[in-house]
């Protein structure tokens, strides 16, 4: 069993266009350009994995920061944990000692204020070369202190060999929250559950908004924007979904962060068992998806 799948942390970045006048410059300084974001970012996450520096890869993640990803450990919450989480993938005799890492980042968005959002692909690779894993990941991002940082990771391998499917697994009951719209993040979790199970495509696609973001493991690659999502639902973990709540933050400016866990079942009674962490858009009496990034445990 590994320890972690972490690749995805290489990915990021957002987007903000600086202007000539002295108030574009000022916001141009809270907002950098997209493609310098994401150029100094990817740059510090590559150096610092590839020297295994555990500490400078922690400091690019916020104080309070979330790693979802496939190991049974997760969720990974805050730096200290994170930190020791690093520390033991580059150690010896861990299955990443002396790897390096490529990414390619398929979107990038400039979400609202100081949030981003960036979704792409990840490889983990030996010294030959030699894939060790490889998987999507979809993460949300604050710019704080000069820099963009990691609030959310949310990262899913692909299985190198074919799924095992598993049987007996019960999600535990939700998380509950006091923050604001906590109760939108419900309603929309249990309407996602209820057209998925009923196999409405149109249903599931008015969870999001119209440009949304969907880095899923039943699906190739990236989908993007409300249509295409919809065009491409297939409904192949299985004909019974069911979904928790494991933990929620409301950021502010009507967007939220919230993750949990998944299982679906098959005709044959199999179950296969997942992670989701997504960022919501509230909207009126609705959490609306801006990006959905779910993968198996």
């Amino acid at each position: 069993m590994k320890l972690f799948n972490y690749a995805s942390i290489l990915l990021c970045g957002l987007l903000l266009v600086g202007c000539a006048n002295k108030t574009s410059q000022q916001k141009a300084v809270k907002n950098p350009d997209t493609k310098t974001v994401i150029k100094e970012h990817a740059n510090r996450l590559i150096g610092a994995w590839n020297v295994a520096d555990a500490q400078a890869i922690t400091a690019e993640f916020t104080n309070d920061a979330v790693r979802v990803i496939s190991n049974p450990m997760s969720p990974i919450k805050g730096k200290n944990a994170i930190l020791k989480a690093f520390e033991a993938t580059f150690e010896e005799g861990s299955e990443f000692y002396n790897s390096h890492i490529e990414v390619d980042i398929v979107e990038s968005q400039f979400v609202s204020n100081d949030i981003y959002l960036v979704a792409g692909r990840f490889r983990i690779l030996d010294k030959n070369n030699n894939i060790l894993e490889s998987g999507k990941v979809g993460n949300v991002l604050r710019y704080e202190e000069g820099k963009i940082k990691i609030l959310l990771e949310s990262a899913h391998r692909t299985p190198k060999a074919p799924l095992v499917a598993e049987s007996g697994i019960d999600l535990e009951n939700s998380f509950i929250s006091a923050e604001p719209h906590f109760d939108k993040i419900q309603a929309s979790v249990a309407n996602y559950i209820s057209n998925y199970n009923s196999k409405d495509k149109e249903g599931i696609a008015m969870l999001f908004i119209e440009d949304a973001v969907q880095n899923v493991n039943s699906k190739e690659g990236i989908v993007l924007g409300r249509e295409q999502i919809k065009e491409t639902e297939n409904y192949s973990d299985g004909g019974t979904l069911n979904a928790n709540i494991s933990g929620y933050r409301y950021l502010g400016n009507d967007l939220a962060i919230a993750y949990g866990n998944w299982v679906a079942i098959d005709d044959n009674n199999n179950t296969i068992i997942g992670q989701w962490g997504n960022l919501f858009k509230i909207k009126g009496d609705d959490a609306l998806l801006i990006m959905e990034s779910a993968g198996l445990r």
